[in-house]
Parts: structure tokens; C-alpha cells; sequence
């Protein structure tokens, strides 16, 4: 895929591979243990789909779940993750779900959809991502995503540390995931998108937490932010604002929140 076109869904990892795989690596940890909660329905001999599929963790555990009798496909718009696995009952396609027909996923077949952490960065197409998603579950199938709030991600929360005001200065209460094109508050719309793309018996939830400095998730965090930076066309400003937050993310003393993470379910009708 083009340049834009790949950026819209994950961040670029041309040149970068091996960085790219030790951010994933950290995101796989903190998130594969809830994202496998939230699709503990799944049963033997499902056909299911993962839109965006990373690196395929999740990919890989929903074959382990459906077993030889099932069927996974995993897609994203870079497969060069994706193609490393060989596992029977697992098929990698590389797909953009916005601009590819369905017709090579097989439209109307899947009893469960799912992605995570990706429609945030379609800001102003999530809504027909999801009609797209939801077009591709059986009568009766479920759709099943996770994304977030990112406007509390990485704040410092004691306004009496010393880090505590230049992070808040330079983080603008989120806005500076918003001049960079990404949607900053997405994940709290999904039950609404869910009902208006046709979808019943809808629930939701979120949660979120409070880190130290230097765990996992800040770990993840920082170089997040670093790459987002470049590849919204990094400035020596907007570089000195990163080392601003990744300073306080990497210190120990700093207590941070997390992003509020946002899962939806919904079905699609049987009738």
C-alpha cells in the first residue's frame, strides 16, 4: 500500500523493523491478556476475522481456540508481520477494509470480527470501517473491537511533581494526537456506531489504570509517541515536547495514566 494508506492503519515500519517488532513485542503483553477476555466466546470450528492483525498475536491465539475444524483469516494492509506465521487453519490477506471489496474475505460468512486499536486512526471513516466489519459477519456473528481514549494517556497525576506542568504544557489535554490527524477520543463512540451500523444487543465498557514510570506501559508508550511524531512531520519544536513526556514516562518517581481502553460488542441480527 501507498504511503498515506499504510500510515491511516498502523505506523510504518519500513526501515524500522526491528524497533517496530520490540514496540509490538510490549504491545502484545500489555494488551493480548484483556483482548483474549474479550473474545473468550469464540468456539471450536468458527470461522472469525482480525481487521488490522499486527504483528497476528491474537490472530494466532483465535486459531489456537477455533482449532483444526475452524478457520482465522488475519488482515492488515502491511502483511510483512503477518506473512512470517504458517499455521494451518490461519490465512493472512493483505486487505485495506475502507478501499478493498469484500469479496476476498468472504462477506456474510464470519461468527466473529474483530479488531483492535486501529479504527482510531481512520478519523472521520470509522463508521463505514464498521459497516464494512459488520458486513462480514453471519446472521447471528459478532463484532468485537477495542480502542481508546487517548486523552489522558501518559499524564502525570500529582500536580506537586516537577514534571507534572511541562507534560501537561506540551500534551494540550490530548490535542497533540489531534493536529497530528488521529482521533483522539474515538473509543467512547463505539456502542453508538455499533447501533447505527445496524448492529443489536450492544455492550460496551471501559477501563483504564494508573502506571509507574518506566513499566511496560510507558515503555510502549515512548516510542509510540516518538514514531507518530515523525511520521506526522516532526519539527525541532515538536521533538522538544516528546522529550518533554518521554522524560516523565521514563522516570520511575512519575505515576502516569493510561489511555481508557473502550471494548464494544455487538451482533448482528439473525433474521
Amino acid at each position: 500500500m501507498a504511503g498515506t494508506e499504510t500510515v491511516d492503519y498502523r505506523l510504518a515500519a519500513a526501515g524500522r523493523e526491528a524497533a517496530e517488532d520490540e514496540r509490538l513485542d510490549l504491545l502484545e503483553q500489555i494488551y493480548d491478556p484483556t483482548s483474549r477476555r474479550r473474545r473468550a466466546l469464540v468456539q471450536p470450528g468458527w470461522r472469525c476475522l482480525e481487521v488490522g492483525a499486527g504483528r497476528g498475536s491474537m490472530a494466532v491465539w483465535l486459531a489456537e481456540q477455533v482449532g483444526p475444524t475452524g478457520h482465522v483469516v488475519a488482515t492488515d494492509v502491511d502483511t510483512r508481520y503477518l506473512s512470517r506465521l504458517e499455521i494451518p487453519n490461519l490465512e493472512v490477506i493483505e486487505h485495506n477494509v475502507l478501499e478493498d471489496p469484500l469479496d476476498a474475505l468472504g462477506p456474510g460468512s464470519f461468527d466473529l470480527v474483530c479488531s483492535r486499536l486501529m479504527l482510531f486512526h481512520l478519523r472521520g471513516r470509522q463508521e463505514r470501517a464498521i459497516e464494512q466489519m459488520a458486513g462480514c459477519l453471519r446472521p447471528g456473528g459478532r463484532l468485537v473491537d477495542e480502542d481508546a481514549d487517548w486523552r489522558t494517556a501518559g499524564e502525570p497525576v500529582d500536580p506537586a511533581h516537577p514534571r507534572y506542568d511541562d507534560y501537561h504544557r506540551v500534551w494540550r489535554d490530548g490535542d497533540w494526537w489531534t493536529v497530528r490527524g488521529y482521533d483522539k477520543t474515538f473509543g467512547r463512540r463505539l456502542p453508538a456506531l455499533f447501533e447505527r451500523c445496524g448492529l443489536e444487543d450492544v455492550h460496551a465498557e471501559g477501563s483504564t489504570e494508573v502506571v509507574r514510570g518506566g513499566s511496560p506501559w510507558p515503555t510502549w508508550w515512548i516510542p509510540t509517541l516518538e514514531v507518530m511524531n515523525e511520521l506526522g512531520g516532526a519539527d525541532e519544536s515538536s521533538r522538544g515536547d516528546v522529550a518533554v513526556m518521554t522524560a516523565a514516562l521514563a522516570d520511575p518517581t512519575v505515576w502516569v495514566h493510561r489511555e481508557v481502553l473502550h471494548a464494544c460488542w455487538g451482533r448482528r441480527p439473525s433474521g
